[in-house]
C-alpha cells in the first residue's frame, strides 16, 4: 500500500473514533469519509498501472509515463520542444527555423493556404465531383484572403511590384525595399483615388533610389502599364508624404552600368572612376545630369588612352546613358579645360590596352 493510501486510512480511523465520541454528527462524518475514499481510489487508479497488480506509482519523465513493473506506457509525448541550433559561416550559432521565413513581398507574409487541384495527399486522382467541389472551395478561399477592397489593393500592388522587379531583373534587396515602400503607402491610405500600378511603379523607382541602384523612370515605364508622367507624379507623392530619405544620384553610381553597356576596358572604367570622384569634376557636376557626367568622364578616359581597337562614340554613350550627345560634348569640353589647368588627377596605372 502506498504512502498516500496509508495516510488516508489513518485519517478515516481517527474520523470514526471521533464519531463514536459524538454520535450526534455520525451521519455527516460517515458521508464525508465515503466521498474521501472514492476520490482517493480514483486518484490511485490514475497514478498506478491499469494492467498489473503492483501498488508502485507510475514513473513520468520528459517524454512518457510508464510502469516500472511491467513496462506499460500509458502516455507518450514525442514532440521535441527544444530549440535547435546550427553553426553559421562566421563561426557563430543561431536558432534553426522550423519552416519557411515570412516575407513582406507577399500580402499574406508568405504563409498562404494552398488547395490542390487534381490529386489527393496519396497522389490518387480525384473524381470529377470532388474536383468541382474543391474548385468552389479554392474560389472562396481566395476571396476570404482579401475580403475588402483595401486588402485587395495590397495584393494587387505587391503583385505588380513583383512583376516589375522580375521584368527589370532587379535583386531581392530592391524587391524587399519596394514592397516595404508600397506597404507604407498602403497603410497611409495614399492609394485612394490613385492608380495602383502607378504607386507600385513609383515604389520600385524609390527603392532603386534608396539602394543607390541607377534606374531611369523611362526604363521602368517601358515595362509598366502606365506612362512615365504617372510614375513621376506618384513618386513625388511618395517622396513628400512618406518623407523618403533618398540620396541624390551621383555620377559614380551610373559609371559601372554604363561601362558594362559599352564594353569598356577595365582600365578605362578605372580612369573614369578616378575622374568622377575628383573634386574639380564634382564642382561641375552640380545641377548636371549624373549619367551625362559619367558618360563624359568615360569618353575623356577613352580619348586619353588613344585606343585604336575600341570605338567609343558620344552617340553610343548617349544612347546607353539615357542622355544626349550635346550634353556629353559640353561636359567633355569643360573636362578639357580642367585638364589644361592641371586640376584633373594624373592617371594611376597603365591606361593602354593590354
Amino acid at each position: 500500500m502506498s504512502h498516500r493510501t496509508l495516510n488516508t486510512t489513518n485519517s478515516e480511523t481517527n474520523t470514526r473514533i471521533e464519531a463514536k465520541d459524538h454520535p450526534e454528527i455520525g451521519v455527516d462524518v460517515d458521508t464525508e469519509s465515503a466521498s474521501t475514499r472514492t476520490e482517493t481510489r480514483a486518484c490511485d487508479r490514475e497514478h498506478t498501472c491499469p494492467e498489473c497488480v503492483t501498488d508502485e506509482p507510475l514513473v513520468t519523465n520528459d517524454e512518457e509515463t510508464y510502469c516500472e513493473a511491467c513496462g506499460l506506457v500509458t502516455t507518450r509525448d514525442l514532440l521535441d520542444r527544444n530549440r535547435r541550433w546550427v553553426d553559421t559561416k562566421d563561426g557563430g550559432r543561431e536558432p534553426q527555423r522550423g519552416g519557411a521565413p515570412t516575407t513582406i513581398r507577399r500580402h499574406d507574409k508568405g504563409l498562404p493556404t494552398e488547395i490542390g487541384h487534381y490529386r489527393d495527399g496519396y497522389s490518387n486522382q480525384l473524381p470529377a465531383r470532388t474536383r468541382r467541389r474543391f474548385n468552389r472551395l479554392r474560389k472562396w478561399d481566395d476571396r476570404s484572403k482579401t475580403s475588402s477592397t483595401h486588402d485587395r489593393s495590397l495584393r494587387t500592388g505587391l503583385g505588380e511590384v513583383a512583376r516589375l522587379v522580375s521584368a527589370l531583373e532587379l535583386p531581392k534587396s530592391i524587391h524587399n525595399r519596394a514592397a516595404s515602400v508600397y506597404r507604407e503607402a498602403w497603410k497611409a491610405d495614399l492609394l485612394q483615388g490613385r492608380s495602383i500600378e502607378a504607386v507600385a511603379s513609383a515604389s520600385v523607382f524609390a527603392a532603386c533610389r534608396l539602394e543607390r541602384l541607377p534606374r531611369y523612370i523611362e526604363e521602368i515605364a517601358s515595362v509598366a502599364v502606365i506612362d512615365d508622367a504617372a510614375i513621376k507624379n506618384a513618386y513625388k507623392l511618395l517622396n513628400r508624404e512618406l518623407q523618403l530619405a533618398t540620396p541624390p544620384p551621383l555620377p559614380r553610381d551610373f559609371l559601372p552600368r554604363l561601362a558594362s553597356a559599352v564594353d569598356a576596358h577595365p582600365c578605362l572604367e578605372r580612369r573614369a572612376r578616378q575622374l568622377v570622384t575628383a573634386p574639380a569634376v564634382g564642382s561641375i557636376a552640380n545641377s548636371r545630369q549624373p549619367s551625362g557626367v559619367a558618360a563624359a568622364c568615360l569618353y575623356h578616359a577613352y580619348k586619353e588612352s588613344e585606343q585604336s581597337n575600341v570605338k567609343l562614340t558620344q552617340a553610343r554613350l548617349a544612347t546607353e546613358g539615357n542622355t544626349t550627345p550635346t550634353t556629353i560634348r559640353k561636359i567633355w569640353r569643360e573636362l578639357l579645360t580642367l585638364d589644361d589647368d592641371g586640376e584633373l588627377p594624373d592617371p594611376v596605372g597603365n591606361t593602354e590596352d593590354d
